[in-house]
């Protein structure tokens, strides 16, 4: 009945209601009209008498847009595609183009008769399995986030009785089985809205989405929180540059840090809910880009998943054809920022009704989902199955790079830290770079006879003396950091290059970028 509810919404859009009954429709039989209102009066309580009403107004008026579409919509959203198909295809014959947003969204529905004639004909394997009360609840359960080595999983948990949403996790067991699942304490989780997450790679990193907060842009923002050795940190709006006065949300961060892709219906989009994305550049995100009518389209797009390998793009549409309402799909990335068509994951994964929140583990195979379909342990619960060969994205093995590579390097090696930023002529680090920086903390507890240098390069803009001066700055406010977090200042020593020693071409942006970095040195192992 949503699709109905919406199609109703769309009817009103287009015409303008008037305050007079004849205003609001495409005819102006009063009789007609009449017949027409009992029906929607009785649709949702007693059908058959409903439709008895329609056809009495199509015998008056075998030209009523609004009946024909009713009954058609009515049709398809209980799977009776022959009689749907028929309530069309009069509504074009009669219609003859005098309302071309109903016209499209016929031939549109059209097309998802036959997609779904044919998806039925030929179904894909789906074994969905509950993933148990260890994790789900007489509450509702949805948007599963996995850590990359899937180890843990964050979800939004809806709670009936406070009527809020808030985050709980689950850990992997030995015997490879999800713990029992804990709330996320604070200050991520609040007396308000929070969930639909997404974590870094290392699980430094929790980007998010929170509603009604006070230092909120629109009705909800993304927002990033930082795990440190005491827990997560109070939670950062991101900022003017990703949140706008709209609708923010479902955040998914791609494996490499570099680019976030999240929902909005902010202004310029395709449709409603549209998919976007922002890139990182030296700690600061862009302005967003649509990702455009490849994937958004003039209905909604929602619940991007970026997989492992950073070569698939998972995410729900009403928009393009499909078996109903919101379906899955999936569309392979072409070059750095495009993606080819989408494709539908089929029926059974798709029904007439609503799928959404589709994620897929490190292994390629397993993919997360919710639903309300299979029973369970409340309405909305999580549930898990093998993806089908052809949908898979490649495996992935996480490994984090410093810590697992500390006991390789030789003394002499220098290593970029490549997340570490600072504002542009400035040396205060900037808060991004605290994942990076802790895993050199951790690489130094972990090898403890381990001696570095901390060393500052910059660009050449500017002139020589204040380069010095700003790489100068810059690898104290390294050392300091390392410092502050427990490592011995005597096995710290930090020195500014300046720009005495790039490793690109500085005429570029780019080889600018590059040259703008710090990096350690083994001194002593």
């Amino acid at each position: 009945m949503k699709k109905l509810a919406t199609l109703f919404t769309l009817l009103v859009l287009c015409l303008g209601i008037l305050p007079t009954a004849q205003a609001q429709y495409s005819v102006d039989n009063k009789k007609a009209v009449k017949e027409f209102e009992k029906g929607q009066q009785l649709l949702a309580t007693d059908a058959p008498k409903a439709f008895t009403h329609f056809r009495k107004a199509l015998k008056e008026e075998p030209a009523f847009a609004e009946v024909r579409l009713t009954m058609a919509t009515w049709y398809l959203d209980h799977d009776s595609l022959a009689q749907a198909q028929r309530e069309y295809e009069a509504f074009l014959k009669h219609d003859r183009g005098r309302h071309k947003r109903w016209e499209a969204t016929a031939r549109h529905d059209l097309e998802c008769i036959a997609f779904r004639r044919k998806a039925k004909a030929n179904p894909v394997p789906f074994r969905p399995e509950n993933l148990g009360p260890a994790v789900n609840s007489p509450d509702d359960e949805y948007m599963p986030t996995l850590s990359a080595d899937g180890q843990l999983l964050l979800f939004t948990r809806y709670n009936r009785a406070r009527k809020a949403e808030d985050f709980w996790y689950s850990r992997r067991t030995d015997e490879g089985t999800w713990g029992k699942a804990e709330r996320m304490p604070a200050p991520v989780n609040s007396d308000q809205n929070e969930g639909s997450g997404c974590l870094s790679q290392d699980g430094r990193m929790l980007y998010f989405t929170a509603c009604g907060r006070n230092d909120g842009a629109g009705r909800c923002d993304l927002y990033i929180s930082y795990r440190k050795e005491k827990g997560w940190s109070r939670p950062q709006n991101l900022g003017p540059a990703v949140n706008s006065g709209s609708w923010e949300s479902q955040p998914c961060l791609s494996i490499d840090g570099q680019t976030l892709y999240f929902v909005s219906d902010r202004k310029g989009g395709q449709g409603g809910l549209d998919i976007w994305r922002s890139t990182l550049v030296e700690g600061v995100w862009s302005t967003p880009v649509n990702l455009g009518p490849t994937i958004n389209t003039p209905g909604n797009e929602k619940c991007p998943f970026i997989s492992f390998d950073n070569q698939k793009l998972f995410f729900s549409s009403d928009g393009h054809i499909g078996m109903g309402d919101m379906d899955l799909f999936v569309a392979e990335r072409i070059g750095d920022t495009s993606w080819g068509t989408p494709r539908n994951l089929g029926y059974p994964i798709n029904t007439s009704g609503d799928e959404s929140s589709l994620i897929v583990s490190p292994d390629g195979r397993t993919a997360l989902f919710s639903s309300d379909k299979f029973g369970g342990q409340g309405q909305i619960d999580l549930y898990a199955f093998d993806l089908p060969e052809s949908l898979r994205p490649k495996p992935v093995e996480y490994k984090e790079e410093i810590t697992e590579l500390a006991p390789t390097f030789e003394v002499g090696e220098s290593i970029t830290l490549r997340n570490v930023f600072f504002r542009t002529g400035k040396y205060d680090l900037m808060d991004i770079s605290i994942v990076e920086l802790d895993k050199v903390v951790e690489m130094m507890k972990s090898h403890p006879a381990m001696r570095i240098e901390l060393g500052g390069h910059t660009d050449n803009v500017g002139g020589d003396a204040m380069n010095q001066k700003l790489s100068e700055n810059r690898a104290k406010a390294v050392y300091d950091y390392l410092v502050a977090h427990g490592v011995e200042a005597s096995r710290l020593t930090y020195k500014g290059y300046g720009s005495s020693q790039p490793v690109a071409d500085n005429r570029t942006p780019e080889g600018r970028r590059q040259n703008r970095r710090t990096v350690f040195t083994i001194v002593e192992k």
